[in-house]
Parts: C-alpha cells; sequence; structure tokens
C-alpha cells in the first residue's frame, strides 16, 4: 500500500497533500534563512513537484511557513553571510518591475499573507478539507474553530495540563486562552516549561507540536501516542536525550531539536523513514549512531554546532540537498560529502579547512557553497567543475590568487572573496557573465580588470579597504549597478564618466584622498546613500542639487568650512552627517530641508546653538557635542518630535533648563567629559516623561533631583563620575529602570528601598564609599545581594538605634532634660507635658522625649536619626554621651550579615 493510501486510511478527514503544502513552506523557510535575496532555486525540483501536486485548492496559501523553525537552527555564520544586508534590501527594491512580481509571489510579506488570510472564509465544519489552514487562522486569531472541530474533552484536558505544568519560578503565567493550539496544532513556545504537559498525548490528531525556547530536560515515553504527528520543534531546550519512542512516530516530516545537550541519538531512529528534514544543530553529537543512510527521504540536514564525525554512508543518500556542517571544528574536508549525489547546498563555514580535496569536482549538481573562516591557501582546480554553482562564500581565508579557470564557472551569481590576501584579480573573472554581486573587500588589490564592465549584470561591487588609486573610467559600462563601495583606498580622482551608471543607490566612497566633490555624481538621479567621510573635501558644488532623490548623506571628517547653502536644496535628506568639520554656523535656507530627521554637527566650531535648527519640525536627532556652546535658545521647544539629544562636551555654566520643553525627548546626553561641568541637575527634568535613557556622567552633580523620581519611563540612567553622595528617597519609584551606572561617585549608602527597582538588573557602583552595603557586596554588580544585605541592614540599624535610645535615656541628667529636649526641637507642650509626670523616672521621660522626637522624624533613617542624635548631644553640651553613641554607632559597623 501506498504512503498516501496508508494516511487516508488513517485520517480520512485530513487532506494529505494540504500538510505536504504546509511543510513545503516551511521547508523552503528553513532553506532561505541562510540566504540572501530570494532562495526559491534552493527548493529541490522534485519537492516543486509534490508542491505542486499538492495544490488542490487556491485558498491554500502557497507558503504557510512555519516561523518556530527558527534561524537559529541553521548555522550561526557570520551576520554577513548569506543574510540580507540593508543595502541589498534597497538594490532589490530597485530591480525591474517584472523581477519584484515574481519575488512577491513566491515571498508575502507576513501582514500581508494575514490580510490574505482575512478574506478566507471562516465558516467550516469540521468536514473542511482545509483543516492546517483554519487551524493556522485560529492560531493567529483570525477564526473561531466550530464547535464540533474539537476534541473537546482532550481540548480541556490540555488546558488544565498546561495550567498545571511544572514552569520556572521566573515565568509569568499567561492565561490559556492565549496559547495558540487546537486539533493539529500546539504552539507552546516560550513558555517556560520544565516538562511536555501531559494531556498533549490526548490530542490524537496533532500534526504539529512547537515546544521551542523552554527549559524542557527530558520527552516522556508518552510521545509514541502522538502516531499523526508531522513536525515536532524543541529547538532552545535542556535535552539530553531523546526516548526510543520518539522512533514510533512513522509520519514523522521534520525534527527540530537544535541548541539542546543531545550527545546521541536512538538506535532505531533510521526508522523515521519519512523524516526530510533534520535540525541537530550545537548539540554534544560526535558519532553518527545509526543508519543514517536509512532515512531514504532527508532532503535537510543541520550538524552546524557538533563534533560530529560524518559516516561514509551520508553519500548514498539520494535525496539529501542541503547540508549544515557551519562551525564542527572540521580540519580535514569530509570527501564522503563528494558523493552526496544531488547535493545542492553545502555549507562548511566556521571550520579549520586548510585545503580542499580533488574529489570536490563530483559535486556537480552544486548550486551554493560556504566555506568562509577556514584556512584555505589556495583552491584546487577542481572546484571550478562546479558548472552549476550560484552561490559562492571563500571569504575569511588566506588565498593569495585566483586561479583563471574561474571563468568556468558562468552561472555564478554572487561571489564573496572579501579578507583574503589577494593582489591580482584576473582578467578572466570578468567572463562570468552571470555575476551579480561581487565582494573583494579587506584584501590587497592596487587595480581591478579594466575589462570589469563585461559584468553587464554586476548589480553590486565592493573593493573597500584595498590599495586603490584609480577607479577606471571603465566603470561607466556597468549599466546595472545598484551599489558601489569603495571606501578605505587612495582614491584622488572619480572619473565623471560614473554618470553613466544611472541606477546606481548607493555609494561609498569614505576615506580615501577625495580633494574635491566628484562632479559625475550630480548625474546620478537616483542616488540615495552617498558617504563621503574621511575626505579632505572644502566646497561643496551647487550641482549636488540634482542629487532630487538623495536621502542618506555623510561628510564627516572633512574639512567644510561651513554648512553648505547647497546642501539645503536637498528637500529629500532625511540624514545628515557633518560632523568633525569646522563648521560654526547654520544657514537660514535650512528651513527648505523639512525631511531631515538626523542631524550630526559634533565636533564643529558652534559657540551659539544654531537657532536656525529650531524650524526643523521632522528632526528626530541632533548631534551637537563636542563644541563650544553655552546657551539654549527658547526656541528649541519647537523641535516637537526630537527624540534624541546630544549636548555632551559643551560650555554650559549651568544646566539649561530649556531642554525640559522637549516632551518627546527619549534621550538626552550631557556627559561633560572634556566640557565644563554641571554642579546641578534642575528639578524640571521631570517634565521629560518619555525619556527613556539620561547620561550625565562626568560632572560634579552632588545629588539628583527628587522629581527625577516622575520619569517613571526612564530605563537607563549613566551618572558615573560625578561627586553625589546620596540617592534620592524618589529613587525607588523608577519602576522601568533597567540599567544605572554610579561608578566613581561619593556614596556612602543605598536606599533601604532597592527592592522595589523589580527590573533592574544592570547596575555599577565600583568606586563608590560604600559601607551600607559595604563595596564587596556591589561588586559582584548584582541586585539580589545588596537587596538581601540592606534588609538585614534596615534590621540591624533599628537595633542599634533602640539601644542608642536606651542609652540616651539611661544617662541624660536631670539638670539638661529642658535643654536637651529643646535642642530635639520638641513642641513647648511636649516638653512641659513630660516634665509634669512625676510618675515617671527621669529615665522614662528621657524615654518619652526621645519617642516623640523619633515620630517628628519618620522622614530619616535609622542610621540618619543616629547621626541627629549626636548632634543634639554635641549641642547640648553632653561630650562624654556622644562619644559613648559614635562608640556605639562605630562598633555596630564591623559587624557583618
Amino acid at each position: 500500500m501506498s504512503d498516501k493510501e496508508e494516511d487516508a486510511n488513517e485520517d480520512g478527514d485530513v487532506n494529505e497533500s494540504s500538510l505536504k503544502e504546509i511543510e513545503n513552506g516551511s521547508m523552503q523557510s528553513i532553506k532561505e534563512h541562510d540566504t540572501t535575496g530570494s532562495s526559491s532555486d534552493q527548493v529541490p525540483e522534485e519537492n516543486q513537484h509534490e508542491a505542486t501536486d499538492a495544490n488542490e485548492s487556491e485558498t491554500i496559501p502557497q507558503t504557510l511557513e512555519m516561523s518556530e523553525i527558527s534561524s537559529s537552527s541553521l548555522p550561526k555564520e557570520k551576520a554577513s553571510e548569506f543574510q540580507e544586508t540593508e543595502t541589498e534590501k534597497e538594490a532589490k527594491s530597485s530591480m525591474s518591475p517584472v523581477q519584484d512580481k515574481e519575488k512577491e509571489k513566491c515571498s508575502l510579506d507576513s501582514s500581508e499573507k494575514l490580510e490574505t488570510l482575512k478574506k478566507v472564509p471562516v465558516d467550516w465544519t469540521v468536514d473542511t478539507k482545509h483543516v492546517e489552514l483554519l487551524a493556522y487562522l485560529y492560531a493567529e486569531g483570525l477564526a473561531e474553530i466550530p464547535q464540533d472541530f474539537l476534541e473537546v474533552q482532550a481540548k480541556k484536558s490540555l488546558l488544565h495540563s498546561v495550567e498545571n505544568a511544572s514552569v520556572s519560578q521566573m515565568l509569568i503565567r499567561e492565561s490559556p486562552s492565549e496559547m495558540m493550539f487546537d486539533d493539529f496544532t500546539v504552539q507552546l513556545h516560550t513558555r517556560g516549561l520544565i516538562e511536555v504537559p501531559s494531556a498533549i498525548f490526548d490530542t490524537k490528531k496533532l500534526k504539529f507540536l512547537n515546544l521551542n525556547n523552554n527549559e524542557i530536560k527530558t520527552l516522556p515515553q508518552e510521545i509514541r501516542l502522538l502516531k499523526n504527528l508531522e513536525i515536532l520543534c524543541m529547538e532552545e531546550n535542556q535535552l539530553a536525550s531523546l526516548p526510543p519512542e520518539i522512533c514510533l512516530l512513522k509520519k514523522l516530516r521534520t525534527l527540530n531539536l537544535s541548541h539542546n545537550q543531545i550527545s546521541s541519538l536512538p538506535q532505531n531512529f533510521s526508522e523515521l523513514s519519512r523524516l526530510r528534514c533534520l535540525l541537530l544543530s550545537y548539540n554534544n553529537i560526535e558519532k553518527i549512531n545509526f543508519a543514517l543512510e536509512k532515512l531514504e527521504r532527508l532532503e535537510v540536514l543541520d550538524l552546524s554546532g557538533n563534533n560530529v564525525t560524518l559516516p561514509d554512508s551520508i553519500s548514498t543518500m539520494n535525496k539529501l540537498n542541503a547540508l549544515f556542517l557551519h562551525s564542527c571544528s572540521i580540519s580535514i574536508f569530509p570527501k564522503m560529502v563528494c558523493y552526496i549525489p544531488n547535493l545542492n547546498k553545502l555549507i562548511l563555514s566556521e571550520n579549520q579547512i586548510q585545503s580542499l580535496p580533488k574529489e570536490v569536482k563530483e559535486l556537480k549538481g552544486l548550486k551554493e557553497c560556504s566555506l568562509s573562516n577556514n584556512k584555505l591557501t589556495f583552491l584546487p582546480v577542481q572546484l571550478f567543475q562546479w558548472l552549476h554553482i550560484e552561490k559562492l562564500r571563500l571569504d575569511n581565508n588566506q588565498l593569495e590568487s585566483l586561479s583563471d579557470k574561474v571563468e568556468k564557472l558562468e552561472k555564478l551569481c554572487d561571489l564573496n572573496l572579501s579578507n583574503n590576501l589577494l593582489k591580482i584579480i584576473p582578467d578572466s573573472l570578468c567572463n562570468c557573465t552571470m555575476l551579480e554581486r561581487l565582494n573583494l573587500n579587506d584584501n590587497q588589490l592596487r587595480q581591478i580588470p579594466s575589462s570589469l564592465y563585461r559584468l553587464k549584470y554586476l548589480r553590486e561591487l565592493y573593493l573597500s579597504r584595498n590599495q586603490l588609486i584609480l577607479l577606471d573610467e571603465k566603470i561607466a559600462y556597468i549599466k546595472k549597478l545598484l551599489i558601489l563601495e569603495i571606501s578605505g583606498n587612495s582614491l584622488m580622482y572619480i572619473p565623471v564618466e560614473i554618470k553613466s551608471c544611472t541606477e546606481i543607490i548607493k555609494i561609498d566612497l569614505s576615506y580615501n584622498k577625495l580633494a574635491v566633490f566628484p562632479l559625475g555624481l550630480c548625474a546620478l538621479a537616483a542616488l540615495k546613500h552617498l558617504n563621503l567621510s574621511g575626505n579632505y573635501i572644502s566646497e561643496i558644488t551647487i550641482d549636488i542639487s540634482f542629487i532630487k532623490n538623495l536621502q542618506h548623506l555623510n561628510f564627516s571628517k572633512n574639512k567644510l568650512p561651513s554648512f553648505s547653502i547647497h546642501l539645503c536644496t536637498l528637500s529629500r535628506l532625511s540624514y545628515l552627517d557633518l560632523s568633525n568639520n569646522e563648521i560654526s554656523t547654520v544657514p537660514t535656507s535650512v528651513h527648505k530641508m523639512q525631511c531631515l530627521q538626523v542631524l550630526l554637527l559634533y565636533n564643529n566650531k558652534f559657540t551659539l546653538f544654531p537657532r536656525e535648527l529650531c524650524v526643523l519640525s521632522h528632526l528626530k536627532v541632533l548631534d551637537l557635542s563636542e563644541n563650544k556652546i553655552q546657551f539654549i535658545p527658547e526656541d528649541i521647544k519647537e523641535l516637537s518630535k526630537l527624540k534624541v539629544l546630544n549636548l555632551s562636551d559643551n560650555k554650559f555654566a549651568s544646566f539649561p533648563n530649556e531642554i525640559c520643553q522637549l516632551l518627546s525627548l527619549q534621550k538626552l546626553t550631557l556627559s561633560q567629559k572634556n566640557g565644563l561641568r554641571l554642579k546641578s541637575l534642575t528639578e524640571e527634568i521631570s517634565k521629560l516623561k518619555s525619556l527613556k535613557e539620561l547620561d550625565i556622567s562626568h560632572n560634579e552633580l552632588q545629588e539628583i533631583p527628587e522629581s527625577i523620581g516622575d520619569i517613571q519611563s526612564l530605563v537607563t540612567l549613566i551618572a558615573n563620575n560625578n561627586c553625589l553622595t546620596k540617592l534620592p528617597s524618589s529613587f525607588s519609584s523608577l519602576c522601568n529602570l533597567c540599567h544605572l551606572n554610579l561608578r566613581e561617585n561619593k556614596l556612602i549608602y543605598l536606599p533601604s528601598d532597592m527592592h522595589l527597582l523589580l527590573q533592574l538588573k544592570d547596575i555599577d557602583f565600583d568606586e563608590n564609599t560604600l559601607i551600607r552595603p559595604p563595596l564587596e557586596i556591589c561588586k559582584g554588580k548584582q541586585l539580589l545581594p545588596i537587596i538581601h544585605y540592606l534588609e538585614n541592614a534596615d534590621q540591624r540599624d533599628e537595633k542599634v538605634l533602640e539601644k542608642i535610645l536606651k542609652t540616651i535615656s539611661k544617662n541624660i541628667p536631670l539638670e539638661h532634660l529642658d535643654y536637651f529636649c529643646r535642642k530635639m526641637q520638641l513642641d513647648n507642650d511636649i516638653i512641659v507635658n513630660i516634665e509634669n509626670k512625676r510618675s515617671f523616672t527621669l529615665e522614662e521621660k528621657v524615654a518619652e522625649a526621645l519617642n516623640s522626637w523619633k515620630a517628628a522624624n519618620q522622614n530619616l533613617s535609622p542610621t540618619a536619626m543616629v547621626d541627629q542624635l549626636i548632634r543634639i548631644l554635641i549641642i547640648s553640651g553632653l561630650y562624654y554621651l556622644s562619644n559613648k553613641i559614635k562608640a556605639l554607632k562605630l562598633c555596630s559597623r564591623l559587624v557583618k550579615f
């Protein structure tokens, strides 16, 4: 009997082909995680046919992805590896409309998917064929499940089980109604579970079980009861092994066990004959202890992050098309991989491979390969027999040359050779005419081939940090170029012919030796991003106004003497960096730059705050640090959308109160490490109700105002290198405070109510003179020990205060009673009342007076009360008694808790 017939018999009301369709979507999602841009070519043709056959209804989405099979389940290569950068996204947005439409068909945005799903009718019954789609809709909160659809008793049992499952103490419980589940899908990812809820095993029709990101240590034997399970995700748990019963899940197709502590799999694991996707990355697997070759349908295998030795039998796996061996401590290229007949994606990055064997020629169907971050010094000629290779990563190796035979890679679209030792690029590379992306950053190139213009499809060219002194004028022939990065070279001139690259949207010419603005750039009407920082340009041409679509402009670290009026013609500019120049004024025509959101003017020559900026109503980020500004104008309040303001290292005589009118401000930096240091902070700072980060470090502040407690939005407070001796009593009101830096102050005591700062997790009290708690308690930078100490210290201080009050009561002479009471500033009526209590002994009268004084000073801490009493005793002339109290106080400090 065929597999499909078995499925039909066992579960007649579920459409097998629909489920395939869902899984194909998830498989496609898995493969796309490690690539840049669209990766539809990575789906095996066989899978594409299977998905096509399964598409029985137009209402079912083509790619209903399971997002919980997360990117962390694939190799964690460097951030740039096979990932789409912002500039690449920008490049793709500029592709032709036809290409855009094709990509939209293959990859809908998640929001568009939801909108599409909302249009699907939801009044289905249990007889509907599209149960998976209805389950998905229910999980997204877009549909109600009909009452007769669910196994009612199983659902109730599952709810009860989930509510009672063991969870870690730090878990904030969510209501069961917020958990996404139905007859076919259980979503319990990131719930803090340390065991699998037992009632899950009562949902006999369960197909997709997601338990990612929990703390589960064991998988119970009852897993065998889930006969219909097809997708099991248990990534980011604490599994050390799997029960043999998992081998009874005969319908399992996708198994994600990445990021656990598994060292081996059950001997009968190969009985999971329908398994198509097996993700085992970042475990402790060293040896495959089962017949891997018997997993005849396996298409994706991820063993990244394991020090695993591959069995020779892997070469017989005919369906395997994607193999991930990222960061496996491999020093010798595994030859058996070369004989996997249908392999089209191979990831071997982050290893210690020094050479490639001649057997690599057998990888004739390979389309994508990453060998980045290894120790390759040369490439064998056999590698250039990969006639179907489209994406090849060889970055971060030690390659000194590239063979002329590279021209054989006729289908190559993406080649990354960055961070090597290349001095010459052969002209033959230009015969790879399908190249769209070429990365040669961080090599030793002195020139690039003059025949580069033959790469007519080239869209992205990266040549940064080489030794180039000339950019060939033939660059003009690369008509489709979108991104050009040549930073960190020695270019003194940019050929005017670059104006012919009319589709270019990003150019990075930073840190070269340009003294004149390149005129050819002014003809690039599509240009959006231009970086000319780190050059020697002193004047901006009027023709810059022709770059009408420019949105991002970086002119930092040049020789500009002024804020050019020609910049004000760039009406679409949203980001402008003019820092590290010699600018002292801003032209009035700046009001034309109404799209400007980020303006960086730090380290210039401003002595006055440029009032002209106050008309930029859409400005969100303003940096005027490292100038010599003394005053802030009232007009600053017009910057109503300003969120980030940096005024560090200026010459303010006092805190500029005008800042407090910026009600949208979220980050304020007034660190005066190299400026005129502030002595105090205004109470008006409490007006900044939206403030999330405040940096007042490197000043001479002796206190923080009480009003700081009103800024309950504050998340980060940086106040290191000041003269603070205490924290305000309102400090515990900062309920959202997470990061606190009070390093190098003069703090002696921390407030007792620190335990109210529930979100605080990053603290630094180093280099203070702390007594309460002692500095050694704070050095661990953990809040819990500090709280425990303060709680014990409070009890201790209260006991010390009571002992001191009793000592004083026993030692005040009768002739000093009246004078002592008046020095405590007791009301005259209270003093007379105490003196008239003839039945009281002298000790009782003094105790009564001290209790009245204590009640009137409840705002003081016990320690502060003791200090106040010592002062009163000295003023009263009771020096012997004051010395005795000092001795008691000193002894109490020597007691450690």
